[in-house]
């Protein structure tokens, strides 16, 4: 995927994986994995060609990712990860916190965070964000953004979470690249979506999708689009 840097703030590149009928997971909340090895090695690319990867809070307690990207060999340098916390609750044991040592972490909160909390990540780059106007993720996205392009020079961006903050950056209208892994099984209705309300109420206010690229991996595929402006 290439990615063209022509704006004030990070160009975003939202990343899902989904089945084929559009689920995350089951309705248990099974995940693990959806999409097969292939994929999961073409997202270690995506994220290598990134500055930084951003999450949010309730990804990191239910998957405890560690959002590196794995090569072999490694790459030259590996992305900022960045989580959205509002009310400070990362846990210092999460693979996020324990390989700061190899990736740097930035910790975006609301405020909440008690000073014992700061004191164990002394290793992780911590700021505080006004709350959202929406107030579906917490934090002002916008203010994020300003950091993470003003602070560490952060170009290039890729969301890689669940529907809230999915659906957040596409409401918001943040999104510049979607990346939407499909894998060929059918969780059905009760499955989650892979996004929340994104408030379309008649056809011509739907989000807009330009195709710029089609690929297989494995049993997968891989569509990439532009989002034009609505």
């Amino acid at each position: 995927m290439k990615i063209k840097v022509t704006k004030d703030r990070p160009i975003i590149t939202l990343k899902v994986a989904t089945s084929l009928d559009s689920r995350i997971a089951t309705v248990t909340g099974a995940s693990q994995w959806i999409t097969g090895p292939e994929s999961r090695a073409e997202v270690h690319r995506m994220r290598a060609a990134h500055d930084a990867v951003l999450t949010g809070i309730g990804t990191v307690l239910a998957d405890d990712p560690e959002l590196t990207a794995r090569l072999e060999p490694p790459p030259a340098r590996q992305p900022w990860r960045v989580v959205l916390d509002r009310d400070g609750r990362l846990p210092t044991t999460s693979k996020l916190v324990q390989t700061t040592d190899r990736a740097g972490l930035i910790w975006c909160t609301g405020g909440r965070v008690p000073p014992q909390g700061l004191a164990e990540l002394s290793e992780v780059k911590h700021h505080l964000v006004g709350p959202s106007q929406a107030g579906t993720v917490g934090l002002d996205l916008n203010e994020v953004l300003s950091i993470l392009t003003d602070t560490y020079q952060i170009k290039t961006l890729m969301v890689e979470s669940g529907p809230v903050l999915a659906t957040a950056f596409m409401r918001a209208g943040l999104v510049d690249h979607l990346a939407w892994f499909r894998a060929p099984l059918l969780l059905g209705g009760d499955g989650r979506p892979v996004f929340d309300s994104l408030n379309v109420q008649d056809l011509s206010q739907a989000w807009v999708l330009k195709q710029s690229d089609h690929k297989q991996f494995g049993r997968d595929f891989l569509d990439c689009f532009d989002l034009s402006p609505t």
